[in-house]
């Protein structure tokens, strides 16, 4: 079995060390030129089901390193007004809908560095993990699937799956009718020293999993803490002797997001650089009252950048072939639950458990695949439905179109 994995972020690489670590054959193609070539977001939120997938995925040792640069912070969502007073506090889960984890007694929640956590996915992986490899398209067939990069390769395998993210060229071609939508809001993302970060910002905002404020535009302000048991480079000298993490600092993501409305044309913020969406930030929030309209203009001005922010619309797949798809390639969803790392880890633990099992049992691959892009649809979709009824509350969020 050879599996041709596209795209390299957490669930792809996900996926391939737990094919890897099983003997199974796997590539992995991305197509940014390095690991840290676009910036893609810093703190992420890990449940139970982002971790479940990591711990059935990673080597013991790999998932140890794991665990340790991972903040464990107090179990609340906090939202604030634009004063900082705590308008009401969530216990997370039942914020973000995971309350069957509480009922299965597996409830967990961690404060991830997304780059630290590539980092620790992609060690192992050096000989299989290829970048700057742009898929054009790829030609299937019953004995396999080849896939077409813009350099002019190709790649043959028997089983190719799509983890390229929102803008997946393999879902175009696998499932060319899967609607999305615009959901009307947009997001400026930045990151303060945690230093800063102690001095504007209360206390339960560098403990919580997330916290923020929002004001009768239904513009928020959302921070959350990375702040690491062990840093990353000493935490990989003493638990993997032989693999290097990058030295990095606890800090503070920020998060400034609203309709797209307030902050204007989008070609004209794609042109902006760090400094000039931080400047737009803080006049977005020049008329809330201090510290809360410091925040911005106290962060790195090297930090910042915008995201557009898209939704899939739920959907069904045709039958399934030797091409299938997991995390935002298939269903790309708002951050407003902090979920969308978690289900693509999820998509990449079930596929991995799917595909060795038809291996082992001698089940036809497609039938396999059958039950898992059927389990995928309901559980990230549900999840997708949820995200977006949440932004639309918090964000002002266009509504997804009725089913």
């Amino acid at each position: 079995m050879n599996v041709i994995i596209i795209g390299a972020g957490l669930g792809g690489l996900c996926l391939a060390q737990s094919l890897k670590r099983a003997g199974v054959g796997v590539s992995v193609f991305e197509r940014d030129e390095a690991p840290e070539a676009r910036r893609q977001g810093y703190r992420l939120h890990l449940d139970a089901d982002g971790v479940a997938g990591l711990r059935a995925a990673l080597p013991e040792d790999r998932f140890a390193l794991f665990e340790a640069t991972s903040m464990v912070p107090l179990r609340y969502t906090t939202i604030l007004g634009t004063d900082f007073a705590i308008r009401r506090r969530f216990v997370t889960d039942e914020y973000s809908r995971t309350t069957h984890h509480l009922d299965a007694g597996i409830a967990t929640h961690l404060n991830v560095d997304r780059a630290t956590l590539r980092e620790i996915l992609l060690l192992g992986l050096e000989d299989v993990v290829r970048f700057g490899k742009a898929l054009t398209h790829y030609e299937s067939g019953e004995d396999g699937v080849t896939a077409c990069f813009n350099d002019g390769s190709r790649v043959r395998g028997d089983l190719l799956v799509g983890a390229d993210g929102a803008a997946s060229a393999v879902r175009r071609q696998r499932h060319p009718q899967a609607p999305w939508m615009d959901s009307g809001a947009r997001s400026i993302y930045g990151r303060l020293d945690l230093d800063v970060a102690r001095r504007l910002l209360p206390p339960s905002a560098l403990a919580d999993v997330f916290t923020g404020a929002a004001d009768e535009r239904k513009l928020l302000l959302g921070v959350g803490p990375v702040i690491y048991p062990m840093r990353p480079e000493l935490a990989a000298a003493a638990l993997t002797p032989g693999c290097t993490l990058s030295p990095r600092q606890d800090y503070v993501g920020c998060i400034i997001a609203g309709r797209k409305e307030h902050f204007g044309d989008d070609a004209t913020l794609r042109t902006l650089d760090s400094v000039g969406l931080q400047r737009l930030a803080a006049r977005l929030l020049s008329g809330w009252p201090a510290p809360a309209s410091d925040v911005v203009l106290a962060a790195q001005p090297e930090s910042f950048f915008y995201i557009e922010m898209r939704s899939s619309i739920p959907t069904t797949f045709d039958r399934p072939t030797n091409v299938t798809l997991l995390g935002d390639a298939v269903h790309t969803m708002t951050p407003s639950l902090g979920r969308g790392a978690n289900v693509a880890l999820r998509d990449a633990a079930s596929l991995g458990q799917t595909i060795l099992t038809a291996l082992r049992s001698g089940q036809p691959m497609a039938d396999a695949l059958a039950g898992y892009e059927a389990e995928m649809q309901r559980y990230g979709f549900d999840v997708v439905r949820h995200s977006a009824d949440m932004g639309a509350r918090l964000l002002g969020q266009d509504p997804l179109p009725d089913a």
